[in-house]
């Protein structure tokens, strides 16, 4: 028992102050007044002993707590996460145009489906008319009309006489000339002016040729995005043609029947005029000419094919020529539009959307 006492105690380490206030360790009892714990508290005369803790190196140290740190690729709690956007989707160019232009008035809005439409033949307008696709334009714009280029076949045709009257004088002998040296330069000049006129001539042909055959015509958005729209139906009777774009949801203009306008109503024509992308005129609706809307509003070359609409933004007609009293097309005068239920009346694939719209509209929620 004595012996497991002593060992008991030899095991123990004091921790006090001396008489002069440092501290002392040892593993021998202190005087009474002078018993500290390791942890500080002193001990009252009397009292038992308290055994202190082992020395620092004879003890398992635990390391200091340290700073959470978040883990990888996880936010802190608490933290605000933003949540990545959602990316657009490219097949939706109605979403894309109206977030890009931010249009502020109905008018603004239809300008959204205009397009400028390029072909063999020149350049002219469109406009959407369902949200899969389907654009109209004028059929002149894609298919050569009767007096395209008319111009260029003047010029030829002038050209031409000129070439025969050349060849008839140079039919002579040669001796025939006071100077053979007018004799030797009229040939030269023919065989290059022939040259000249076989070229253009073969040209017009070719570019006229493939204007008849073409299928896919470039289209430009209001953004300057091009892409290619593909023929799908051609009027006989009226001047209008039918394109789709495929594979897009596409901002389209609302037809509204041309029977509700009435006299002085605010009208405008969009399209791209000589060139100018994107371009809207504003007139007045004057009256019904041989079942063609006229209008005051201004009508140019390349305006063709782009929608006349309401202040309200409906389409009530595609326009189609400008009448004027001289022979210059760009002279004032009356525009004139094909009226819209025509198109629709025409097109067998814009009367099956439209049932189908109006079979949405009538279903039950």
């Amino acid at each position: 028992m004595l012996a497991l006492l002593a060992a008991s105690a030899a095991a123990e380490i004091y921790r006090y102050r001396d008489a002069n206030g440092s501290w002392v360790f040892s593993d021998r009892p202190p005087p009474q007044e002078q018993l500290r714990t390791h942890s500080g508290q002193s001990t009252a005369p009397g009292e038992p002993r308290v055994r202190v803790q082992p020395l620092p190196e004879t003890r398992q140290s635990t390391p200091p707590p340290q700073p959470s740190q978040p883990s990888q690729g996880r936010p802190p709690a608490g933290a605000e996460v933003a949540l990545p956007a959602k990316p657009a989707d490219p097949r939706r160019l109605d979403a894309r145009l109206a977030r890009h232009f931010e249009p502020v008035t109905p008018v603004e809005r239809s300008s959204l489906a205009v397009v400028t439409v390029h072909s063999q033949i020149g350049t002219g307008s469109g406009f959407f008319v369902t949200d899969d696709g389907l654009l109209l334009t004028n059929r002149h714009v894609v298919r050569p009309p009767p007096d395209w280029a008319a111009e260029e076949r003047a010029a030829l045709a002038a050209l031409k006489e000129q070439l025969d009257a050349m060849e008839q004088r140079l039919s002579l002998p040669r001796d025939r000339f006071s100077d053979p040296g007018d004799y030797d330069r009229g040939k030269r000049i023919f065989r290059e002016r022939s040259r000249d006129y076989r070229q253009a001539k073969r040209k017009l042909e070719m570019q006229r040729n493939a204007a008849l055959i073409q299928q896919a015509f470039e289209i430009q958005l209001k953004d300057g995005e091009r892409m290619s729209a593909d023929l799908v139906d051609v009027s006989e009777q009226h001047d209008l043609a039918l394109l789709r774009v495929s594979g897009y949801t596409t901002p389209f203009i609302r037809p509204t029947p041309s029977t509700r306008l009435h006299q002085t109503q605010r009208v405008y024509a969009i399209g791209s005029p000589l060139g100018i992308k994107d371009t809207v005129t504003a007139g007045i609706y004057t009256g019904r000419r041989e079942d063609m809307l006229v209008t005051d509003a201004r009508i140019l070359p390349g305006s063709s094919g782009g929608p006349l609409v309401t202040e309200e933004g409906s389409a009530i007609g595609i326009n189609t020529w400008k009448a004027t009293a001289e022979a210059d097309i760009k002279a004032r005068g009356f525009g004139l539009a094909i009226p819209i239920e025509a198109a629709f009346a025409e097109f067998p694939d814009l009367r099956a959307w439209r049932e189908v719209q109006h079979e949405r509209m009538s279903a039950p929620p």
